[in-house]
């Protein structure tokens, strides 16, 4: 019987809902496992007993590729991308980078750095809306939405408590999907509608509203369009075994925001949701990610 030891929590932004992702794995992994769980910060990978990693570690210390990279060093088996492809999906600025080199669609930002960039620098256009994000983190923390420059400095202090260096984004306000992503098959696109105070996909509208609606995608020729830009941007960052990539919609263009290496995976998240429109159940979706390894 295979061993699996689920890894979550740590000092992540999103610690609790990593312990969320981790009870709901433990509560229904399949009996051909042999399953426990551990707070990354009690782990001792010279103390493991021939246990594959389900790595459930969301943010910090799990999508940064520092796990990863430890794992590796130890041969180690584990779910999930490489440290490599991980810490390339982790920072937005390399990430961006990436998808552009490869032809693939991302909105226009400005890379904004801690003590080098002057923000009298930054040119906003008055007829459009902008995103001001911290380049790494996760569950949409420390992220404004903005209008003019005049809201430009405190979304940048915001965005500033996360990480030191931001980007803002040019904000896409016509859709947004999300298209999960197992063994390199894109699942059934999602759309995601929020109706919360700020407007977007913010934490409130993940985690707290009962207003927020994930419905499947019912266009064929959207869903084709929205299948093959997730691959493409999931590919381009090297990944592997599972993921999410996020899109955003301005009319007929569509561009891709990030890539999630380790997703949230409670049973009501939206990997799971896209798995069980395509006829995958929760608990053959753990067995399926842990296989793949």
């Amino acid at each position: 019987m295979n061993k699996v030891l689920v890894v979550f929590g740590g000092d992540s932004d999103e610690k609790e809902i990593s312990a969320l992702s981790a009870t709901s794995i433990l509560k229904n992994i399949s009996n051909d496992f042999s399953a426990r769980k551990i707070n990354l910060n009690d782990l001792d990978l010279n103390l493991l007993d021939d246990e594959i990693i389900f790595i459930a570690v969301h943010g910090k210390g799990g999508e940064d590729g520092h796990l990863q990279k430890a794992l590796e060093t130890k041969n180690i088996r584990f779910t999930g991308s490489g440290s490599d492809a991980t810490k390339k999906c982790w920072d937005k600025h390399l990430s961006k980078n990436i998808l552009m080199k490869n032809g693939i669609n991302t909105p226009f930002s400005y890379y904004f750095e801690k003590s080098k960039t002057d923000i009298r620098e930054i040119s906003l256009a008055p007829t459009k809306k902008y995103f001001v994000k911290p380049i790494s983190n996760g569950s949409s923390l420390g992220i404004s939405k903005i209008s003019n420059f005049n809201q430009l400095e405190d979304a940048v202090l915001l965005a500033q408590k996360f990480s030191n260096n931001i980007i803002i984004e040019e904000a896409y306000e016509d859709a947004e999907y999300t298209v999960a992503i197992l063994d390199n098959k894109p699942l059934a696109p999602l759309e995601i509608k929020v109706n919360v105070p700020s407007g977007y996909y913010d934490y409130e509208a993940k985690y707290i509203s009962s207003k927020t609606k994930k419905t499947v995608v019912s266009d064929s020729r959207l869903i084709k369009q929205l299948k093959a830009i997730a691959l493409d941007a999931y590919l381009s960052h090297g990944c592997s075994g599972w993921g999410r990539v996020d899109i955003v919609s301005r009319g007929e263009e569509h561009a891709v925001i990030e890539i999630n290496t380790v997703p949230g995976f409670t049973e009501k998240s939206l990997f799971p949701f896209a798995a069980k429109h395509d006829g995958i159940s929760y608990q053959d979706l753990i067995s399926t990610i842990i296989r793949g390894i």
